[in-house]
């Protein structure tokens, strides 16, 4: 089940910004509206982001929606009064048979989005759910909630997916992660993207979509709830939402790109990060199908959790950004000594010990942790194309942080973690790796395995053709498997073997595009290692 009984994360400093931030940007310090919820009237159909679930518990899950009938202003279209919003859970996707309903307010403090905590179901099964407002009625969802304790699981299939820049391509990866009836999507972060409306992307070449032009930096809570209208309007995304219930991360860019803990990338002071923070971590929890354990607390959100899927998957869904030390070394591509220093940390004390006890608690086959940035170690000068004799790991991954992977690694042997395996995102690229025990010495003992999924959508269309290969799997023996097209990655995990499909849509600068498995490895329990398929 998922634990919210962790520790805030707060610098001292920060209590600088507890009046003017604290209390007046977040739905937990605003005042509720007096008035009771009315039965509202749309102009326009209420339901323009879709629904969405999360969260999944043996009994329930999170249902999601938000009324937006004009989605891309900045109060989405909504009068300040709260609106009644009526939800429904089935048994059938026809909603005949409703098993449990209730009323919600949708407020505009929390920009009249709707999080419905269900409980009372059964475990291990399938439901589905609808909102109404006003008359109108929502599409119907798929949701699933996590077996019984202890119970015996056959087999799970999920994906896990990120980095879906809006303008940089289509969503068709979604729409293909819709049509696979996934029993969850695991998504690591990079869901909206905070930069400005442009017409052509870093490298001069025409974009796929291009943002209305009134779209600046996000930088207000309006920017960011004005950004996830836009992605969450986007239909291939809603049928992927609408199919399974996500899990859901955060990585930089639904911050700013690069971001660490409370410093800002382009050094700006510490009060105008943390006030940007404060809004980009509220939009975030009004817009996924997540708990009330998560709505922030001025710019500090618990994001870190735990789902146990019976006596086959223990998940830790963890948070790389909020508690990690400020970047080491002065480029993203680098080697200094202070990425090596003992103090260093991606988790922070407190997430290391509540990762440490459920590692230790952990009773599946497989022991799973989910996060956003790249774990194993990767010499990165062939990437880059430097080449040259000088080491170059990235600054942004758990390389700029090697003493706190080397906690994790120490971990996970204490707690006899028999089959470990790291998700990840963030770079775009498909990767798959297997986990050294000394991350010194890539092509030693292997420990576990790492996948590493590309991006739905940024970076554009891909390519089968990576540069430098030959010299990038000679310098990295432990790297397996690297495409630079854009997909998911498809995961069907039984008690005797995990199976991991790297899928790839042909383009994203067009929608509609064919779904194809460009590789397959196999994990057999038992015997950390990947194997061709």
């Amino acid at each position: 089940m998922s634990r919210s009984d962790r520790p805030l994360f707060a610098l001292d400093r920060r209590t600088l910004l507890k009046g003017a931030l604290g209390a007046g940007l977040t739905a937990g310090g605003w005042p509720l509206l007096c008035a009771g919820p009315a039965r509202a009237q749309f102009k326009a159909f209420p339901f323009s982001l879709g629904v969405a679930s999360g969260e999944p518990a043996p009994d329930g899950f999170v249902i999601w929606t938000r009324l937006a009938p004009e989605p891309l202003t900045p109060s989405g279209g909504m009068p300040p009064a709260p609106a009644e919003v009526t939800w429904e859970v089935a048994a059938d996707q026809g909603m005949q048979r409703v098993l449990r309903s209730g009323k919600a307010s949708a407020r505009a403090e929390a920009a009249h989005s709707v999080h419905v905590e269900v409980e009372g179901l059964e475990p291990g099964r399938d439901y589905f759910y609808r909102f109404r407002a006003g008359g109108a009625e929502s599409a119907v969802g798929r949701s699933r909630t996590l077996p019984a304790p202890g119970a015996a699981v056959s087999q799970l299939r999920f994906a896990s997916a990120g980095c879906q820049k809006w303008e940089e391509g289509y969503f068709t990866a979604w729409r293909r992660i819709g049509e696979e009836n996934f029993d969850f999507v695991v998504h690591y972060g990079d869901y909206i993207y905070e930069a400005a409306a442009a017409a052509v992307d870093d490298r001069g070449r025409p974009l796929s979509r291009v943002m209305p032009p009134d779209f600046g930096p996000c930088l207000t809570l309006a920017d960011y709830r004005r950004r996830y209208a836009l992605y969450k309007g986007d239909p291939d995304l809603q049928a992927a939402h609408a199919s399974c219930a996500f899990l859901p991360s955060f990585d930089d860019h639904e911050v700013a790109n690069n971001w660490t803990a409370d410093a800002d990338p382009k050094k700006k002071p510490l009060t105008a990060f943390l006030s940007r923070r404060v809004a980009a971590f509220q939009a975030w929890y009004e817009h996924m199908p997540v708990r009330r354990s998560a709505l922030p607390r001025g710019p500090d959100i618990s994001a870190y959790r735990a789902f146990c899927f019976g006596n086959l998957a223990d998940i830790a869904v963890l948070d790389t950004r909020q508690y990690r030390s400020h970047r080491a070394c002065a480029e993203l591509f680098d080697s200094c000594k202070q990425a090596e220093a003992p103090e260093r940390t991606m988790l922070g004390a407190a997430q290391e010990r509540w990762l440490a006890d459920i590692l230790r608690a952990a009773n599946g086959t497989w022991q799973i942790l989910a996060q956003q940035v790249l774990f194993s170690r990767l010499d990165w000068r062939f990437f880059t194309g430097h080449g040259g004799a000088e080491l170059e790991l990235r600054m942004d991954a758990w390389d700029g942080a090697s003493a706190g992977r080397n906690r994790v690694l120490k971990m996970l042997q204490e707690t006899r973690s028999a089959n470990p395996v790291v998700l990840t995102g963030d770079l775009h690229r498909g990767m798959a790796m297997e986990i050294s025990a000394n991350p010194d010495d890539p092509g030693g003992p292997c420990v576990g395995v790492e996948f590493l999924a590309t991006s739905i959508s940024s970076d554009g269309d891909g390519s089968r053709n990576v540069r430098n290969a030959e010299a990038i799997f000679r310098q990295n023996p432990h790297l397996k498997f690297l495409n630079v097209e854009r997909g998911y990655t498809r995961h069907v995990v039984t008690p005797a073997r995990w199976q991991a499909d790297f899928r790839a849509v042909q383009k994203v600068s067009t929608p509609g595009a064919p779904i194809l498995t460009r590789k397959s490895f196999v994990v057999e329990a038992g015997r950390p290692g990947l194997v061709d398929v």
